[in-house]
């Protein structure tokens, strides 16, 4: 996975839309979504609670 991508999985995990996180990296939603949909190819995810699951899973986020 990318640096961009790994970005953007942590700030999905962390809850934040699309348009959110496209604000807060300088980059439009469009293209957020396009690495969305990247990222959950390459893992082989199906929806947005895969991601997060997989985030905790691997400690990218911590839910304590």
């Amino acid at each position: 996975m990318s640096e961009r991508e790994l970005q953007v999985l942590e700030m999905i995990a962390q809850g934040l839309t699309n348009p959110q996180i496209g604000a807060q990296l300088g980059i439009s939603h469009k293209t957020v979504a396009r690495h969305r949909e990247r990222i959950m190819k390459k893992l082989d995810l199906h929806s947005g609670t895969e991601l997060v699951k997989f985030a905790i899973r691997t400690g990218l986020i911590d839910v304590n």
